[in-house]
């Protein structure tokens, strides 16, 4: 029996995701130094890319009706997810670096393999999966050669921002313009205002193919050191995406919890564009709206919906997997962190509070999502009625 790759990979991005927001724990506490490159790259590179894979190599095989994920590219994913985290924290960049390239070179050539023989052309919404895996390894290869001083990057950290605004970022609205307003009920929700419907194909591909050229042009003018310009080009192309596509002013059919979620990350990666873009003196905190806020909330949603519909479990078990105690700690890990940049006094230990706080929403949501991974299709669990609060 083939085991599903989100059941393997979603257990090591939270592992990820608690050692990379914890560094500040301990940093504050005095017992590790600034942990901020290794942060970045854990948090990026480990967590967000278990998900991205643990879901793709899952859900890759259903969009384009095609082979389920082979054991062999399961281990190797693993392998390689595994080898970037502990090379990292080992300061090993170089050789974590070879690791993750050769993971999104994975993901790509099963991806290529599966297309080649679907059945059908997959969404044109899949065009910004593929330039997330030639934005990430391109970003991958540049720290590499960084790292192993055969050549400096353009300007500091552009491989690591090639693979968070570049990479997840595409991928975010790419999969997100298919899975969002589905999920969250809006009406017609793969309509495109004034682009095409959902079979219409050449006025989408317009349509995807401009935003991914401006994403493209935004890359090349950071670096060149336009470091304005290229955020100011970023927002102004994921704009349209997440009002035409993702459809944020819309009203949506679902007043729930999981629905608030996908669209509240939405509207953070919105806000989070913006104002890296409109106030470059708070471009740190800005990205952290998006990383937290966007990526993590989106992260949490599709996660819970992937844990218990991929599982065979019931949908009344959506509420008892994301549940407000978790969301709402990941929401006040952002609202600390951004509080961090507008009381320098407290910075350290505000960036304590937020890893605590984002740890306790992911461990919160790992208490209920694990024994669904666990339990897999055969051994369903009986639902339990949920526990009042206190």
């Amino acid at each position: 029996m083939r085991i599903e790759p989100y059941r393997v990979l979603f257990p090591i991005g939270v592992a990820y995701g608690l050692i990379g927001a914890l560094l500040w724990l301990v940093h504050a506490t005095g017992h590790f130094p600034y942990p901020g490159l290794l942060h970045r790259a854990i948090m990026i590179k480990g967590f967000e890319l278990s998900f991205v894979v643990g879901f793709l190599l899952t859900a890759i095989p259903g969009f384009l009706h095609a082979q389920k994920c082979h054991p062999v590219e399961l281990a190797l994913a693993t392998v390689f997810v595994l080898g970037f985290g502990t090379l990292a924290l080992a300061r090993q960049v170089a050789a974590a670096e070879a690791c993750f390239i050769l993971t999104v070179l994975l993901l790509a050539v099963a991806a290529l393999r599966r297309l080649a023989r679907a059945s059908q052309p997959p969404p044109v919404e899949f065009l910004f999966v593929g330039l997330g895996l030639v934005l990430g390894l391109a970003g991958g290869i540049g720290t590499l050669a960084d790292a192993a001083g055969w050549r400096p990057e353009p300007v500091p950290g552009f491989g690591l921002r090639m693979a968070s605004l570049g990479m997840v970022l595409s991928m975010v609205l790419g999969v997100g313009g298919l899975l969002v307003p589905t999920f969250t009920g809006v009406r017609q929700p793969l309509l495109i205002a004034n682009v095409g419907g959902p079979h219409e194909r050449a006025g989408r591909r317009v349509f995807f193919g401009s935003i991914a050229a401006l994403f493209l042009l935004a890359f090349a003018l950071e670096s060149l050191g336009q470091r304005i310009a290229g955020a100011l080009l970023r927002a102004a192309a994921a704009t349209p995406v997440l009002l035409l596509v993702w459809k944020l002013q819309r009203p949506s059919a679902r007043n729930d919890l999981f629905s608030a979620t996908l669209r509240g990350a939405g509207w953070c990666v919105l806000t989070g564009l913006w104002l890296a873009a409109l106030s470059p003196v708070h471009t740190l905190a800005a990205y952290h709206v998006i990383f937290i806020g966007g990526f993590g909330l989106l992260t949490l949603g599709i996660a819970t919906r992937v844990v218990v519909a991929h599982g065979g479990h019931g949908m009344e078990w959506e509420p008892r997997v994301l549940t407000p105690w978790a969301a709402g700690a990941v929401v006040l890990a952002l609202a600390a962190r951004f509080a961090g940049e507008f009381v320098p006094d407290q910075y350290v230990v505000l960036l304590g509070v937020s890893g605590a706080l984002w740890s306790a929403g992911w461990l919160l949501w790992a208490a209920r999502a694990l024994p669904l991974i666990v339990a897999g299709r055969r051994a369903r669990i009986a639902p339990q009625p949920p526990v009042a609060p206190g």
